[in-house]
């Protein structure tokens, strides 16, 4: 690696980069590996003890993720094969999981963990732009000035041949990030509070930012599992992970459904969407009968409502004579309107008029 010289090959990566990622390209995408964890304290020897992490044991799972949170490629990690120690463990992860990025102009990021110089580099010849933190007591690295002699806002960089750079920075801790497409020189003004109440404004690395916005991806998938997760108890050691990749796949068809349809749906209202298109809808109609059994009607407490899948049913929609009650669908506060009209499948009051149909209209999309 060289010190500061002729300006990177690195450049016309990092402006085609910024502007893939203002102009929105479709050949343009940000991707993170990163650890996580299937919560699991039972016995089992794939079962890993992480006092580091938020969930401290259960099967560690190494997953890709976009920032969307979409999983898009994992592998559970089920512990070393015979007595022998991996000494690359990460670095072979990184390359199964993003084997088929290769050649795509993805932009991949991971923690210090993973990164050494020979994975960027080899990432870089197979067609991924590649960014992490590194531990600079890994091997193949340039030495630096020592940390004491760094004062916060310096930063200093080295670059190779195969336009990998190193970059060292300080703030109040040293920073160190190895990136294959970056350009060293490009920085930003940043703010910093002293103790005494000083703002003061101090430059910082390009590639810092970049890693900071796009290395949640993981975090953002375990966020959007959480959020309505299956957390049943179980003794057996499978289910647990059956049950982890059941609310995977969920998560993923909820992004597909917001991304393709602009409907932000929440992902519980997805949930139940999905549960009551899955079930019979025979079923319902023969429990209905039940004055003890829930309605759909009930689902909302406001104003009666009946999901999609049961109001189009138009066969099967009968009107009845029942008690007067305030019409469902034109009916409101300033104006009261009531029917003796009822929905056989729907159970809610709708008018059947010469100046109006609302049992009609209800059942239309």
């Amino acid at each position: 690696m060289r010190g500061e010289g002729a300006r990177p090959s690195t450049v016309a990566i990092a402006y085609n980069y910024r502007l893939g990622r203002v102009a929105g390209f479709a050949g343009f995408a940000e991707v993170a590996i990163d650890e996580s964890m299937i919560k699991f304290k039972g016995r089992n020897s794939s079962k890993q003890y992480m006092p580091k992490k938020p969930i401290k044991r259960g099967y560690k799972v190494w997953a890709l993720s976009d920032k969307h949170g979409y999983l898009w490629n994992f592998d559970v990690y089920t512990g070393k094969s015979g007595d022998t120690t991996e000494k690359n463990l990460g670095a072979r992860m990184v390359k199964n999981l993003s084997a088929p990025l290769q050649n795509k102009n993805y932009f991949l990021y991971f923690d210090n963990y993973f990164t050494s110089y020979p994975l960027i580099t080899y990432l870089k010849l197979n067609g991924i732009y590649a960014c992490g933190t590194v531990n600079m007591t890994r091997k193949h690295l340039p030495k630096f000035k020592d940390d004491k002699l760094f004062k916060q806002g310096d930063y200093d960089w080295r670059i190779d041949q195969f336009s990998t750079s190193i970059i060292k920075w300080k703030d109040k801790r040293m920073v160190s990030l190895l990136s294959n497409f970056h350009d060293p020189r490009d920085t930003e003004n940043v703010q910093r509070r002293a103790k005494d109440g000083t703002v003061s404004t101090i430059p910082c690395p390009k590639v810092l930012k970049d890693y900071n916005q796009n290395m949640n991806c993981v975090d953002k998938l375990d966020q959007n599992k959480k959020s309505c997760q299956i957390d049943r108890k179980s003794h057996k050691w499978w289910h647990r992970i059956f049950f982890h990749f059941l609310d995977i796949a969920v998560v993923n068809s909820h992004i597909v459904y917001t991304q393709a349809t602009g409907n932000k749906m929440t992902m519980k209202n997805f949930r139940r969407e999905i549960s009551g298109q899955l079930l019979n809808t025979t079923i319902i109609n023969k429990r209905k009968l039940k004055n003890t059994t829930k309605s759909p009607t009930e689902i909302k407490q406001l104003k009666p409502s009946v999901p999609d899948y049961i109001r189009l049913e138009k066969s099967a929609h009968q009107p009845k004579l029942s008690t007067r009650r305030r019409c469902a669908r034109c009916s409101t506060k300033q104006k009261e309107v009531r029917t003796e009209w009822t929905c056989s499948i729907c159970n809610i009051p709708l008018c059947i008029t010469k100046s109006r149909n609302c049992f009609s209209d209800h059942h239309n999309v």
